[in-house]
């Protein structure tokens, strides 16, 4: 069984492209009625391979969800620094699942089937989703791709990390963090081969996954889904109306 974290955090800096501007956090804007993070908690708590789930974020907005959480701990204002947080709270945990409270329309199912394909040896497991699945879904999507020989890829909202190894490597994660925008950095760190292809559109997943543990000292593992209810965060209002029209009809 495993632990979930729930990144709640951003305030009303994540608010900017919603008409709504009353709420505190993303999460917390009205979908149907509902914060837009109880969508999320509720398929936690419907996940067979969920057993206690940690919000991280807006407390308030919690007195407001019929879904309790069995944890809760106040936004640091950083997603890096609540993410550590996070792993401190379940430092003793092997691997714990990490989600984000944007993605309204994940289901129950998907989060354990992302789980069954999660390497029990990796330290990090990222959920990825091809670009046809997602633009079938939401034609109208505007997401970012990442291109690589096998295709065009949108990254996932759903990670399983291990605790122990991400507090031993802090430094380094606030580094690539930091410097994530940096190509002279990139290229240092990744190599300039691998930098060359990926700019190229040539470079396999499995040489990512390789070269990010060699970088990272431990087994990262990139799960392709199938789902891109998993992949779609809703950053606007035109994907805040989809989101609403979606789970209307699944009321009926």
């Amino acid at each position: 069984m495993y632990k979930a974290v729930v990144m709640a955090g951003g305030g009303k800096e994540s608010l900017k492209s919603f008409i709504n501007q009353d709420a505190t956090s993303k999460g917390a804007i009205p979908v149907l009625g509902r914060p837009m993070v109880s969508y999320v908690l509720e398929s936690l708590r419907g996940a067979r391979n969920v057993d206690k789930i940690l919000y991280i974020g807006d407390l308030d907005v919690l007195s407001g969800i019929s879904i309790n959480v069995d944890y809760s701990l106040p936004d640091s204002g950083s997603l890096f620094f609540n993410l550590i947080k996070a792993m401190e709270f379940f430092k003793d945990e092997t691997q714990v699942l990490v989600l984000t409270s944007d993605i309204p329309l994940i289901k129950s199912y998907m989060i354990d089937e992302f789980l069954s394909r999660c390497d029990k040896s990796a330290v990090f497991c990222y959920s990825f989703v091809r670009k046809e699945d997602i633009e079938r879904f939401f034609p109208n999507a505007h997401r970012t791709y990442v291109r690589v020989k096998e295709g065009s890829f949108n990254g996932g909202n759903l990670m399983v990390i291990s605790p122990s190894f991400i507090l031993s490597r802090k430094e380094l994660l606030e580094k690539i963090i930091s410097s994530r925008k940096n190509p002279f950095y990139l290229a240092k760190l990744f190599g300039i081969s691998v930098i060359i292809s990926y700019i190229l559109g040539t470079v396999r997943i499995s040489t990512l996954e390789a070269r990010a543990t060699r970088i990272l000292g431990g087994k990262a593992q990139a799960v392709l889904m199938e789902y891109p209810e998993i992949s779609f965060d809703v950053d606007n209002q035109l994907q805040l109306e989809f989101v609403e029209e979606k789970l209307g009809k699944q009321a009926f």
